[in-house]
């Protein structure tokens, strides 16, 4: 059973009702990969094949919604990469999957790979346009969503 099927047990069983613009086909995420430039890990197309993006609990967690590329709302994750890339807020190895309103920005960081393998996620500030710093939280995007949704469900 993958991750995300495991996860999915676990949001299904929270009562919780979750909202996701629906699973992304292979050639739609080749689209996305290609106008922001980079690679998706394998841990988040398994997110987009799944949910495209979702909102569970709270949280938003940005992928592909039906505006496709060109969209120009959140959870779009082009929306918010580019708005973010455009804004200084983040480099161009990065994917934006996750805000906190006014606070951190979470992205995937194409340039680091993590002891998984896969890209690392990083967690930047406001002030990423002056300093540049990063913070690895994660090792990996499974990592990531996994622990922020299990720490969703026990606040619930």
């Amino acid at each position: 059973m993958s991750y995300i099927e495991k996860l999915e047990l676990k949001i299904n069983a929270s009562g919780e009702d979750p909202a996701f613009s629906g699973g992304a086909t292979d050639e739609v995420i080749r689209e996305f990969e290609k106008a922001l430039g980079v690679k998706f890990p394998e841990s988040y197309v398994e997110f987009l094949k799944k949910y495209g993006a979702l909102s569970f609990a709270g949280d938003t967690y940005y992928g592909i919604t039906k505006g496709g590329v060109d969209a120009v709302a959140i959870p779009s994750v082009a929306f918010a990469t580019k708005s973010a890339r455009a804004d200084g807020d983040a480099d161009d190895s990065m994917i934006v999957v996750k805000a906190s309103g006014y606070g951190p920005i979470y992205s995937i960081d194409t340039s680091v790979i993590g002891e998984s393998g896969e890209p690392v996620i990083v967690e930047t500030k406001p002030s990423f346009k002056r300093t540049k710093e990063k913070n690895i939280i994660y090792h990996s995007f499974q990592g990531f969503f996994s622990d922020m949704v299990g720490q969703a469900i026990k606040e619930l």
